[in-house]
C-alpha cells in the first residue's frame, strides 16, 4: 500500500523469502551457534587430556566456522534482509519501530561474535601452554554471544505469532517476552546443537585419521546429542501449547501432514537421533554411514520443517492480529472496502476502476494484495493462480474474492470496492487464461518438433 510493488515472478515472493531464512537459520545454527559449543568443547577436551592432535582439529575447524560465518551467513543474513524490505516493507518497517532497541542490540551483540570469532582463532597458537585457559574464556564468551543473537531474534520472531497483549498495550515488552519466547528459546539452543552434532559428525570420517581424537569427539558429540534430543522434544511441545488457538490448528495443515502423521515422524526422527547419541557414547570409532548420513538429512528437514510451519502458521497475519500477511493493518480493512484499495495506494498508477483501465487495475491489487503469497505460475504450484483457478470464469472468481477469507481461513480478506473485486477478477481470469494457453502452445510445439519426431522414429 505504502511502497511499490515488486513481483518476482515465477520464483514467487514468499517463497524466496523461506528460501533464503531457511538458508540462513542452517548455516547460522549449525555452524555460527552449534559449531562454537561444539569447537570449544573439543579443545577443552583437549586441553584436559594433553592432546595436541586434538587440538589442531578444534582449530581446523574453527578456520572453517569463521570463514562459513563471515561469508555464507553474513551474505544469507543481507539476504533476508533484502528480501523481506522488497517483498513486505510494511511488515519489516513495524517489526523495526516496535523492536529498534532489540535489534540495535542484536548488531552490537554480533559485531562482539564476530570480534570474538576473530580473537579466538587467530591467537590459538599465541596462547597456548599456560594462556590457554584464557584463550577457553574466549571461546565460552564466543558461545554465550552467539547464543544471544538467537535470544534477541527469537523474541521477535516469535512476537509475530503470538505478540501476547503487545496490540492492546503497544509495550515493546509485552511484545518481546511473548508466551512463545521461552519455549521457542530453549528449542532452537539446543535444534542448533543437534544440527552443528549432525553436520560435523559427518565430516570427522574423513578429516579425523586417528582412533584416539575420533573417539573423544565423537563422545563430545555424544554428550552434546543425549542432552539435547529430549530438550527439544519437551520444549517443542510446550511450545505448540502457547501458540494461538487458531495457530496450533494450522500446524498441520502447514507441515502438509496429518497430525499422527507429524508428531510419529518428528518423534521417531529425534529417537533415531538419541540411538546415534548412544552410539556415540559409546565410543566405537567407525560409525553406521546410514545413520550418521540419516542424522545429517534429518537434523536438517527438522529446522526447515521448523522454519515453515512458523511461516504459516501465523497466516493470514504476519504480524498476529495486527498485520494481515500482504501488509494491511487489520483495523484498515473496512476503511479500504468503503473507500477503495487503489485510492489509498500511494505508488498505484490507478488510483479508481474504469471500463478502460479494468484490467491495468487488477494488477495493481493484485501485485498489492496477493503477490506476498501468490503467483500467477511459479515454482509452487499450490500457490500459483495457474492452478487454483483454471477454468474459472471472471464471475466466479468475483463471486469467491469477498468470501475466500471465510472459505481459505489463513487468506486475509480482500479490502477494496466491489468494482475493485471485479477488476482483480478480470485481471485473474485474462493473465491465467492467457498463460494456461501459452504454455499448452509451447508443449504442442515441443511434442511436433523435428527434434521430438526424431526420437519418436528411433524408439519405434
Amino acid at each position: 500500500m505504502n511502497f511499490p510493488t515488486i513481483d518476482f515472478g515465477w520464483l514467487g515472493n514468499g517463497n524466496l523469502i523461506g528460501m533464503m531464512a531457511v538458508l540462513h537459520v542452517m548455516i547460522n545454527h549449525a555452524v555460527a551457534i552449534g559449531g562454537c559449543v561444539l569447537v570449544v568443547s573439543i579443545e577443552y577436551r583437549a586441553y584436559k587430556d594433553n592432546n595436541p592432535a586434538l587440538d589442531a582439529y578444534a582449530r581446523w575447524l574453527t578456520k572453517w566456522i569463521m570463514i562459513i560465518t563471515t561469508t555464507l551467513g553474513a551474505m544469507t543474513g543481507v539476504g533476508i534482509w533484502f528480501t523481506t524490505t522488497v517483498i513486505l516493507p510494511d511488515a519489516i518497517g513495524s517489526l523495526l519501530r516496535i523492536f529498534h532497541w532489540a535489534w540495535f542490540t542484536e548488531w552490537l551483540v554480533f559485531v562482539s561474535e564476530v570480534i570474538l570469532l576473530l580473537t579466538y582463532f587467530y591467537t590459538w597458537d599465541k596462547w597456548s601452554g599456560e594462556k590457554k585457559r584464557r584463550h577457553l574464556r574466549v571461546g565460552v564468551a564466543l558461545c554465550i554471544m552467539s547464543w544471544f543473537t538467537l535470544v534477541i531474534i527469537t523474541g521477535i520472531l516469535a512476537a509475530q505469532i503470538n505478540p501476547g497483549n503487545w496490540v492492546e498495550t503497544l509495550s515493546f515488552w509485552d511484545a518481546f517476552f511473548n508466551p512463545t519466547w521461552v519455549p521457542s528459546t530453549i528449542f532452537r539452543t539446543f535444534a542448533a546443537i543437534a544440527l552443528g552434532v549432525a553436520v560435523l559428525h559427518s565430516l570427522i570420517r574423513w578429516t579425523v585419521k586417528d582412533m584416539r581424537g575420533r573417539v573423544a569427539v565423537q563422545r563430545i558429540f555424544g554428550k552434546w546429542l543425549a542432552v539435547s534430543v529430549p530438550i527439544m522434544l519437551a520444549s517443542g511441545f510446550w511450545y505448540l501449547r502457547t501458540l494461538p488457538d487458531k495457530a496450533q490448528t494450522l500446524v498441520k495443515w502447514a507441515s502438509g501432514m496429518n497430525e499422527t502423521t507429524f508428531i510419529w515422524l518428528n518423534i521417531g526422527g529425534l529417537f533415531l537421533i538419541f540411538i546415534l547419541a548412544i552410539t556415540l557414547l559409546d565410543g566405537k570409532p567407525k560409525m553406521p554411514v546410514a545413520l550418521t548420513v540419516f542424522t545429517a538429512g534429518f537434523s536438517l528437514l527438522l529446522i526447515t520443517e521448523f522454519e515453515i510451519v512458523r511461516e504459516n502458521i501465523r497466516k493470514p497475519y504476519v504480524i498476529y492480529n495486527y498485520m494481515y500477511a500482504n501488509g494491511i493493518l487489520k483495523e484498515e480493512v473496512d476503511k479500504l472496502s468503503r473507500e477503495g484499495a487503489l485510492r489509498h495506494a500511494k505508488f498505484s498508477k490507478v488510483k479508481e476502476v474504469t471500463e478502460a483501465n479494468q484490467l491495468e487495475a487488477g494488477e495493481e491489487l493484485f501485485r498489492m494484495q496477493c503477490i506476498a503469497c501468490h503467483s500467477i505460475d511459479g515454482i509452487r504450484r499450490s500457490r500459483a493462480m495457474t492452478e487454483r483457478i483454471d477454468g474459472w470464469s471472471k464471475e466466479t472468481i468475483a463471486g469467491f474474492i469477498p468470501s475466500m477469507h471465510h472459505v481459505r481461513d489463513v487468506m486475509p480478506p480482500f479490502a477494496g470496492t466491489q468494482q475493485e473485486v471485479e477488476a482483480l477478477a478480470a485481471y485473474l481470469a485474462n493473465i491465467v487464461a492467457q498463460t494456461n494457453e501459452t504454455k499448452e502452445a509451447e508443449n504442442k510445439a515441443a511434442l511436433w518438433s523435428p527434434f521430438s519426431r526424431t526420437e519418436t522414429y528411433e524408439k519405434e
